[in-house]
């Protein structure tokens, strides 16, 4: 991968950009989480996808491995943030234990997201290659 530090600092901002809109949109309007998960939190990591192939000038025979090598450490990134929000972090702010069967009690739809990282990160190398 060209930068480490921009691709960790780029998740970051997209992973708490995301994680806000999601908290806020499930405590303001339920009706609406699915609506802005898959349109709004996407074009966010889309977003970043694409600056990050901006700013690290990724030239056209190099951007689809680049663009895979970042989805994987995107992905990897995710799961260990959400193992440590949800299965530490959350339930030790509330005085319970560790939920360390969490990502086994969780529905199908919970893991759509790493997907969206998938298919949102090549979507952005295409936007990036006719740019």
């Amino acid at each position: 991968m060209k930068s480490i530090k921009l691709a960790s600092l780029y998740f970051l901002l997209a992973y708490i950009i995301g994680t806000i809109i999601s908290f806020a949109a499930y405590y303001f309007n339920l009706d609406r989480v699915w609506w802005i998960f898959f349109v709004v939190i996407a074009a966010i990591f889309g977003y970043f996808f694409y600056l990050y192939l901006k700013n690290t000038e990724c030239d056209l025979e190099n951007s689809l491995k680049e663009t895979s090598l970042l989805i994987v450490f995107w992905i990897l990134v995710s799961l260990l943030l959400d193992g440590i929000i949800y299965i530490v972090v959350i339930p030790l702010m509330y005085n319970y234990n560790p939920r360390w069967i969490f990502f086994t009690e969780q529905p199908l739809w919970f893991f759509v997201d790493y997907i969206m990282i998938i298919i949102v990160g090549y979507i952005s190398r295409y936007i990036y290659l006719k740019k």
